[in-house]
């Protein structure tokens, strides 16, 4: 299985890759991009070493970004049309727009990094079947479970009148994560905020602002 390393900027092979089935029978189904996220997270604290064929991060489509910040230090930008969403990330930050490698559901990922840190938000845009959060939120518990990981915060959120759930946990020892799902328009949308753990307090702030940015139209 392959996975899109923020690392190196190119596909890579996943290692010790885990197919995850719900009790109910079925695959992960939206929870298939939390076990990549895992991945993802391991690979930029360090894991992975590779380079792409240049010997450079591979060229990567994005779109200019709105040059003028409704936040001071931050852009606000729909990032695509289509998709109905919006929010404000520092401006600062760098974007990416990896290629899709989770199937025909996934319609979005795109990612933000911070120059020189391991600092990265990712949103995903999902087709779902999900009805409700309580779905989500039983599904998200069952795999980190599965994968042997101990959620140390989890609560319901309100942002910009959209309900939504959010958790935050330890992908592997030296990695922070802060995961929030919103479900709305036959779509799951999933914004995870990751940093290494000794940096979390720093960036606790810029994630609220990115949060709470959120608008789902």
């Amino acid at each position: 299985m392959e996975a899109y390393c923020i690392k190196c900027r190119v596909k890579r092979e996943m290692k010790d890759a885990k197919a995850i089935t719900m009790k109910n029978g079925k695959p992960a189904g939206v929870m298939s991009v939390l076990v990549t996220l895992l991945v993802v997270s391991i690979a930029f604290m360090g894991g992975c070493t590779g380079q792409s064929d240049t010997g450079e991060p591979s060229p990567l489509e994005v779109p200019t970004p709105p040059t003028e910040p409704v936040t001071p230090g931050y852009i606000r930008g729909a990032i695509d049309y289509k998709l109905g969403y919006d929010l404000e990330y520092p401006e600062n930050w760098e974007m990416d727009i990896p290629e899709v490698v989770d199937g025909e559901d996934t319609e979005s990922i795109v990612m933000f990094t911070k120059p020189g840190t391991p600092t990265t938000l990712i949103v995903t845009v999902k087709l779902s079947n999900l009805t409700s959060l309580e779905e989500a939120e039983e599904e998200i518990k069952e795999v980190l479970n599965k994968l042997g990981r101990t959620i140390l915060e989890e609560r319901e959120i309100i942002v910009n009148s959209r309900e939504g759930y959010e958790v935050i946990y330890k992908p592997i020892a030296a990695v922070k994560m802060r995961q929030v799902i919103f479900i709305a328009n036959g779509k799951t949308y999933m914004l995870v905020c990751s940093t290494a753990e000794v940096l979390y307090d720093e960036y606790r702030d810029t994630f609220d602002h990115i949060i709470n940015s959120f608008t789902i139209r």
